[in-house]
């Protein structure tokens, strides 16, 4: 993907409306989700990194953060890996993060003692 400049856009995790396709799984007026280029308008032809959105009935934004990769990492690492139970200490080290701030929700919902740690403005690393 490369612009009429010579310049080539970010890509990464993206939501986006199907405007024309050739492809047999995707047809015009779809939204989808997956890796696009972040701009305007995208030609996306490796297709294997993309989903197709069924439930509409959430904001589309749900599919970059809860419905997307930090959601999954975020459930997986929680559910699947760690098997807390209620009442039990989580520390999170990175608690601002987009994964570190739903394991929060997650354990606080689970109704566990919850602690985060962030960074502060100060980047220096001296205190």
């Amino acid at each position: 993907m490369e612009s009429d400049d010579g310049e080539v856009p970010i890509s990464g995790r993206g939501v986006a409306k199907v405007l024309d396709s050739r492809h047999p799984d995707y047809k015009k007026g779809d939204f989808i989700w997956g890796i696009t280029g972040w701009e305007e308008y995208s030609l996306i032809t490796a297709t294997e990194t993309l989903f197709k959105i069924h439930d509409k009935d959430v904001p589309l934004s749900y599919y970059t953060g809860i419905l997307g990769m930090p959601g999954m990492t975020a459930y997986a690492g929680f559910y699947e890996i760690c098997f807390p139970k209620k009442g039990e200490f989580v520390f999170i080290s990175a608690a601002s993060g987009a994964v570190g701030q739903l394991v929060g929700q997650f354990a606080k919902l689970l109704g566990c003692f919850v602690v985060g740690s962030a960074g502060s403005k100060d980047k220096s690393g001296t205190q």
